[in-house]
């Protein structure tokens, strides 16, 4: 319950006394600390132990509380009264017994006893698998000693998912439901943000459920991570922060597929939370993001180097959730002024379809500088639209489809993402400056190409596909693909 106190439920036994001061710690929830043992038997409705501590001078102190322990009622009286140092443990579920010493009672009550409290060790009481413990005297102790681990629990791949597993099913089961219903009150703003942000999550070494908020290109994702918080505070006591933004997003992602019932199941459970990040799961390591001015040899070596994804198709299938996304030219600095727009017509529908891959193919996209106000740099962007309010695109989404090596540079004013070629030899190209001069057409991505317009033919395919690579994106770390 503090930095200086041992607090758990379960057999892991680490409700007790601070470290340092001595105590026991034991217990499995509701066989012993509660109902029948510690609680009705012994101090008070939280249940607890006695133990010598250093604090003061010849006194008792009972685990009930970390800061201010006293007696009750009823049999606890009597670990006041014992002299010299000692404790109670409870023996079983009914009755408690002494671990050492000479001093004794009936009716299955004695205590513990020794001539100094100082670095004495009383024998353990029985262990009927209920009750563990270990004792640290009445002194200080250098360093911490580690409390128990919590129960093992499982870990893994599972090739159906964890959704089903009876360890788990019930909180999955209720983080789907929460999130599903945060998405709905967000009118569904919430779900390609949610996806974003553990996108976010996993660029690096791992996902680790946390996100380093100074980083401009995480602009936005206070929200999400904000939103998800209840969650993690209710059920970290199975799930790590970064699993439970996992089965969020996979849940967005369910959400996103047009019709009832759609599930993206997630395959993996045991991902570890950073260090060095808040409860919320603010801070962590400042990692590069996905720069949106990427050729398609720069987009398929950052997925290789940051999600292990070596097959050019699992990278076309995973850009292909732009569908369902929509930008805030705040935050990225990305689409129209007041407005979210999103890489296909009625983006703000958030629907997982193979219209992406239609877009790029069927538009006549045209190159446009937009201007930011700082920290947002200032942006070049691919749209379609005679009012110049529609979708949009990036140079890294359109390098799965047209190769930009040799023709992407910086401007004059060193400004990152200037094509020099035309996607369609209908376009127009209308930067400001370069108007006179000869543009050419832009050679084909020949190693993406092929699954842009695989996918633009097959919308269901899309949707089998999209499952796995968003799970390999969420596996980032932790398993690994022969």
């Amino acid at each position: 319950s503090s930095s200086s106190s041992w607090s758990s439920s379960g057999k892991s036994g680490k409700s007790g006394s601070s470290w340092g001061h001595g105590g026991r710690w034991g217990g499995k929830g509701s066989k012993s600390k509660g109902s029948k043992s510690k609680g009705s038997k012994s101090k008070s409705s939280k249940g607890g132990y006695w133990a010598w501590t250093d604090s003061s001078s010849d006194s008792w102190k009972s685990s009930s509380s970390s800061s201010s322990w006293s007696s009750s009622s009823g049999k606890s009286g009597k670990s006041g009264s014992s002299s010299g140092g000692g404790g109670w443990y409870g023996k079983n579920d009914d009755d408690w017994a002494s671990g050492s010493g000479s001093h004794s009672t009936n009716d299955d009550w004695a205590s513990g006893g020794h001539s100094s409290p100082s670095n004495h060790k009383p024998s353990k009481p029985s262990n009927d698998d209920d009750w563990a413990g270990g004792w640290e005297g009445g002194h200080t102790s250098s360093s911490k000693p580690e409390p128990a681990s919590a129960p093992t629990h499982p870990t893994g791949w599972k090739d159906d998912g964890w959704d089903a597993d009876e360890y788990y099913k019930t909180d999955i089961e209720g983080i789907r439901q929460e999130c599903n219903a945060l998405i709905e009150a967000s009118e569904r703003e919430l779900l390609p943000k949610i996806v974003r942000m553990v996108f976010h999550d996993c660029v690096g070494t791992a996902c680790d459920g946390c996100i380093n908020i100074d980083n401009v290109d995480n602009r936005g994702l206070r929200e999400p991570i904000d939103g998800i918080f209840p969650m993690v505070q209710k059920y970290r006591s199975k799930l790590s922060r970064a699993d439970i933004w996992a089965i969020c997003a996979m849940e967005a992602a369910s959400m996103a597929v047009p019709g009832d019932g759609h599930h993206f199941p997630l395959h993996y459970i045991g991902r570890k939370d950073c260090a060095d990040g808040d409860e919320k799961g603010y801070g962590g390591e400042d990692h590069a993001m996905c720069s949106n001015d990427l050729s398609n040899h720069d987009m398929l070596e950052f997925f290789a180097n940051n999600f292990g994804m070596h097959d050019p198709r699992e990278v076309v299938v995973v850009m292909g959730f732009h569908s369902a996304s929509t930008v805030n030219r705040d935050n990225s600095g990305f689409g129209n002024i007041g407005r979210e727009d999103g890489w296909v017509e009625n983006a703000d529908e958030y629907i997982l379809s193979n219209k992406y891959y239609q877009s790029m193919k069927n538009f006549v996209w045209e190159l446009q500088r937009v201007e930011n106000v700082d920290p947002v740099p200032t942006r070049y962007q691919w749209y379609f639209d005679p009012l110049d309010a529609g979708p949009i695109m990036t140079n890294s989404d359109m390098s799965l489809l047209y190769n930009f090596d040799g023709y992407m540079q910086a401007d004059k004013n060193g400004v990152e993402g200037l094509v020099m070629c035309l996607t369609n030899p209908e376009a127009e190209f209308e930067i400001e400056g370069l108007e006179d001069e000869d543009i050419p057409l832009c050679p084909m991505a020949e190693s993406t190409k092929e699954f842009v317009d695989m996918y633009a033919d097959d919308n269901d395919l899309f949707i089998k596909d999209f499952g796995p690579a968003m799970n390999k994106i969420l596996n980032w770390g932790y398993h690994t693909y022969d």
